[in-house]
């Protein structure tokens, strides 16, 4: 047997996310790999990933690892495979021998997601860029959502960032939270050690919120102690989060 480790990009427009459901494998980024594997070492394979990005959302830099039951193919010979049966929606970027020890998801150190907002006062609307944005239909303060963000750098118990209430690890560390503004879009990069289900986008929600002067700065703070979703903005839009990096 052989661990390969592969990084991975994708539109995630068209799928439920990048984990299998039973039934749906066509319609998942795990499933549309593993079909693949599967047909080429003629067993089932399961391609594992480092975090499950969900439906809508896209990535660049997506690390997944999968064991094959040989080591008979050269990487050059996976990577040419699936490009000869891949969608055009997801490519892959490298593949490599991995150690038999890493693991994709369980070794991971750090993810960072990029959200990208296109401004109500940007030169015109979008066109290529349309289908990754966020279009604003409000004019956000700037100012306020990087002085919010920085009220969410750290450790912190993000239970009310979170749909899923369920969830006995909520403690996260957020590494990094730069907003950035260009001609025509406010982008928003986090780098955390980890995110809860839609953390990444309720925090995006949260800090729209704030810039529009919907939602106090310090609504933050009280959030973190009541652990009440009352306390935080909205779930903005999936289809403009993009997961770019994977840190082990």
């Amino acid at each position: 047997m052989q661990n390969y480790k592969m990084m991975i990009a994708y539109d995630g427009r068209k799928y439920t996310g990048y984990n299998k459901s039973k039934g749906k494998l066509e319609k998942s980024i795990q499933g549309k790999l593993e079909l693949i594997l599967s047909k080429l070492y003629e067993e089932e394979v399961e391609v594992i990933s480092a975090v499950n990005t969900y439906a809508g959302v896209h990535a660049k830099g997506q690390i997944v690892n999968f064991i094959a039951p040989n080591s008979r193919l050269e990487e050059k010979e996976i990577f040419d495979y699936f490009e000869k049966y891949l969608t055009d929606d997801i490519i892959i970027l490298s593949v490599e021998t991995a150690d038999e020890r890493f693991h994709s998801r369980y070794l991971m150190k750090s993810l960072t997601y990029e959200y990208r907002l296109w401004k109500k006062d940007a030169p015109n609307r979008p066109l290529f860029e349309r289908q990754y944005v966020n279009l604003m239909n409000q004019i956000v303060d700037v100012d306020k959502i990087k002085k919010a963000a920085n009220y969410l750098v750290g450790e912190h118990d993000f239970l009310a960032f979170t749909t899923n209430k369920k969830t006995r690890k909520s403690i996260k560390k957020i590494v990094s939270l730069d907003v950035r503004e260009t001609r025509n879009e406010i982008i928003i990069t986090m780098t955390a050690n980890g995110f809860l289900l839609n953390m990444e986008r309720v925090i995006v929600g949260t800090l729209i919120q704030v810039g529009l002067g919907q939602l106090p700065m310090n609504m933050i703070e009280k959030a973190f102690k009541s652990k009440d979703m009352d306390d935080v903005g909205h779930k903005a839009s999936a289809g403009a989060l993009c997961l770019l990096s994977v840190e082990y």
